[in-house]
């Protein structure tokens, strides 16, 4: 896969991040009980968005295509994105819910068990570290060329 798949993933990880955060900040204002649970989601959900956007910005430079882990990267990032994208559809609110809340009735209830908010959490900082450790490979790769003098550029 070309630099620009991965980077499209890369950049749909970075969204999917920052909307299911922003989901879980809605429950932490209507759910009483789980707040401890939405913070530890929240802040690996974080951890993986600022990772991901590290990702990004070394897959669009200027050496973007000769990062050779960073494009093996594929599945961790696919798994990043298909993790994201069930836990938006889990916090979803129901239909019950939907039509609860047109009455003007709170029913706002976190779906996760403490148990179930652990295997998130070990989940999404799986893919935080796999993503991480090959942007440290990479990042190494492009320390070691040496600048560009201006008379060389031409």
């Amino acid at each position: 896969m070309d630099g620009l798949g991965i980077a499209a993933n890369v950049i749909a990880v970075v969204e999917l991040s920052v909307k299911v955060a922003s989901i879980c900040l809605q429950y932490s204002k209507g759910v009483k009980n789980a707040s401890d649970d939405i913070v530890r989601v929240t802040q690996e959900l974080n951890n993986l968005k600022v990772t991901a956007e590290g990702a990004s910005r070394l897959l669009e430079g200027p050496y973007g295509a000769k990062l050779e882990t960073s494009h093996q990267l594929l599945g961790a990032v696919k798994a990043a994105e298909s993790r994201l994208e069930r836990l938006e559809a889990d916090l979803q609110p129901r239909s019950t819910r939907k039509a609860m809340s047109r009455l003007g009735l709170r029913a706002l209830k976190w779906p996760f068990q403490s148990k179930d908010v652990e295997k998130i959490v070990q989940e999404i900082a799986r893919c935080t570290h796999t993503i991480s450790t090959g942007l440290q490979v990479d990042q190494t790769y492009v320390a070691e060329i040496p600048p560009t003098l201006p008379s060389q550029a031409n």
